[in-house]
């Protein structure tokens, strides 16, 4: 049996020594019937002097941190006995009726421990709302509405538990976080380790601060607090709010457990994703202020995580902010290498390609290795690039939600008619994204950029020219996972939750090595306007955060669009490209009918005259003439014939009448 333990058991044992004597005195008047409890009350004291003289004990620390008196510390350890200990509270019945039940109330405790009147007042004066036990939740009044010397006391489970030794996080703290592990041989670039000698000195504050670390999601920033913890001899215990129910009540509760038990621990108490927390109708939304309040309510170190910067807590305590970036490629294998362990000496030269196309950090990383291995197991259990590609794409879908869709690309060049102009700004376009590592990180460019890396690109012209098909084209070929943007799901009416959803994006976007498409961005990405009101004032706001966010996403941003004229100027001004689609021409719109009629199986008449299609039909885009081939191609499968000039003319025709022509 541990110490902490034979200290539980033996106040249990003393408690209920005290409730007998205290059950005799108030039946006899004989002091020679109270000798044998007495005699047992100072053997249980003496064993527990000798006991309790071991340091570290629970007791002991929790009175070290909270400021208990030996009073206090007496009545904590008879309110842990009340639940504890099922003799007791019979004898409390015998005492006081049912209120003994319910806890231990503050008449019950000088009855049992023979306390005069100004010893029992002067503890009914220390137990006012605001004393530490209260405010940790470790003991609650079980009527909230009366005064502690008028309502039962009873503690938490999580105390009882605490004193008796046990040394399980609290359940209400481990289902939505927990204790945060250090990675093993984590490994930082220059930029980290700067950062992570701030962290190390927050932490290390006479007066605890609170550390804010602002950075993209996946980027590490939990393992940075973790490494810094365990350098000053600190244990982390983090809360996720992306875990909790999307009421308050959750939010409460479980910032209530991280704060108990971060004090109980003497832990550094960190909580992540805060900017889920934001938008609403405002940065300072209850949940915001839930959290403020809780956070200056705590008296060590808190570690918060966001991937916004500059949010506004709205804070009393201090804060130190500090930037986060993502590791350098270089570091980045480093971190695959160990994730991967044997298996990346195999991998060999697919580490470099991993390394530089996602912008992980090692809980990412670690991540996306475990779902890795799942993923390879029908194969053998082999782990392939394939498998740990998949691994990311599986991570990065979960952050995504329903923001965006991931798009399977079945195009190739071979679809592709364009004209020559066209065809040479796409190709610079890839070859923009392809070398960017060489240019920027290699050659030194990254210092000479304006304002930031990203590769934003507009595609414009009329419907059906091929935007989006490109932008697919793009993706395949730069092995891009394609993500078509949701606007549904992106924009909305309330102030910040716009922002708060487009920053989730772009880093899950980054982190994953993915093609944003913004289809229809006018709706997004529409000319600022003189400010007349407030709704003004905040769509210009989303304006400029975008114009922001997309330089400095690290990969590739496609903007499509039918209405040029609406997009705002300082977008056009950060363009890596801007490629203006036109319908095509009678030679393009030939080659058109030829390859969407050319396939594996389709059988064609002998009739067919593309030549004359492209003549007859001098408005269609490649989308009309696309549309067109398909209906040609259900006429003939429900006549049971190849596809002739005749269904291609009738279909055409029907296309045209949809397109608003007028026919001959």
């Amino acid at each position: 049996m541990s110490t902490a333990r034979q200290v539980f058991e033996l106040q249990l044992d003393r408690a209920h020594a005290l409730a007998l004597r205290a059950v005799a005195l108030s039946a006899v008047a004989d002091g020679e019937a109270l000798e044998p409890l007495d005699r047992e009350l100072a053997r249980l004291d003496e064993q527990l002097d000798r006991v309790e003289a071991e340091p570290d004990l629970p007791m002991q620390r929790l009175a070290e941190r909270l400021g208990l008196s030996e009073p206090e510390q007496e009545l904590v350890w008879l309110a842990v006995a009340m639940v504890a200990d099922p003799r007791i509270v019979n004898h409390g019945d015998a005492l006081i009726g049912s209120a003994a039940r319910r806890g231990l109330p503050l008449s019950l405790y000088t009855t049992m421990v023979g306390a005069d009147g100004s010893r029992g007042r002067a503890l009914a004066l220390s137990m006012r709302p605001s004393h530490p036990l209260f405010r940790y939740q470790l003991i609650e009044l079980t009527e909230p509405a009366a005064s502690a010397s008028a309502s039962p006391l009873r503690p938490s489970g999580r105390l009882v538990a605490y004193l008796a030794g046990e040394d399980d996080i609290d359940d209400a703290l481990g289902a939505v976080g927990g204790r945060l592990e250090l990675p093993d041989e984590p490994a930082y670039d220059a930029r980290q380790e700067r950062a992570l000698r701030k962290l190390v000195d927050g932490l290390d504050s006479p007066a605890p601060l609170v550390t804010l670390i602002e950075g993209p999601e996946g980027s590490g920033r939990r393992s940075a607090a973790a490494a810094a913890a365990v350098g000053l001899g600190l244990e982390v215990l983090s809360l996720d709010v992306r875990r909790l129910p999307g009421d308050a009540r959750a939010l409460e509760d479980a910032l209530a457990a991280l704060r108990r038990e971060s004090l109980l621990r003497g832990a550094v108490a960190l909580v992540a994703n805060i900017d889920d927390l934001t938008g609403a109708e405002s940065e300072r939304n209850p949940a915001l202020r839930t959290l403020a309040r809780t956070i200056d309510s705590m008296e060590g170190p808190v570690v918060l995580t966001s991937a916004r910067p500059g949010l506004d807590l709205g804070l009393e305590r201090n804060v130190l902010r500090v930037d986060w970036p993502v590791a350098d490629t270089a570091t980045r294998r480093a971190l695959w290498e160990r994730a991967l362990g044997e298996e990346a000496a195999r991998i060999g030269d697919d580490l470099d390609r991993l390394s530089l196309r996602y912008r992980l950090g090692p809980g990412g990383i670690a991540r996306a290795t475990t779902a890795a291995r799942i993923i390879a197991r029908p194969d053998g259990g082999r782990l392939e690039e394939a498998h740990i590609v998949a691994g990311v794409r599986n991570n990065i879908a979960e952050r995504l939600g329903s923001l965006a869709r991931r798009v399977e690309v079945s195009q190739s060049w071979d679809d592709l008619v364009v004209s020559p102009d066209i065809l040479d700004q796409i190709n610079a376009l890839i070859a923009r994204v392809r070398h960017a590592h060489i240019v920027y990180e290699q050659w030194g460019f990254d210092t000479k950029a304006a304002r930031g890396i990203g590769v934003p690109a507009l595609f414009s012209g009329p419907p059906g020219t091929g935007k989006t098909m490109v932008a697919g084209i793009i993706a395949r070929e730069l092995d891009l996972e394609l993500l078509q943007v949701d606007l549904s799901q992106v924009v909305s009416k309330w102030i910040g939750e716009t922002e708060k959803q487009l920053s989730k994006l772009f880093d899950a976007a980054e982190a994953g090595h993915a093609l944003l498409l913004f289809d229809e961005a006018d709706a997004l990405f529409a000319k600022r306007t003189e400010v007349k009101g407030a709704t003004d004032r905040y769509a210009n706001l989303e304006v400029n955060y975008l114009l922001q966010r997309v330089e400095s996403f690290g990969g590739i941003t496609i903007l499509t669009t039918n209405l040029d004229a609406s997009i705002d100027k300082a977008l056009k001004r950060r363009l890596a490209a801007h490629v203006s689609f036109w319908p095509p021409d009678a030679d393009e719109r030939e080659e058109l009918w030829r390859r969407l009629l050319t396939t594996r199986a389709a059988p064609l008449g002998d009739d067919l005259d593309v030549e004359h299609l492209a003549q007859a039909y001098p408005d269609m885009t490649g989308a009309n003439i696309r549309n067109a081939v398909l209906s040609a191609a259900f006429l003939a499968a429900a006549e049971e014939t190849s596809i002739t000039q005749d269904h291609l003319v009738r279909a055409a025709r029907g296309e045209y009448r949809t397109m608003g022509r007028v026919l001959r």
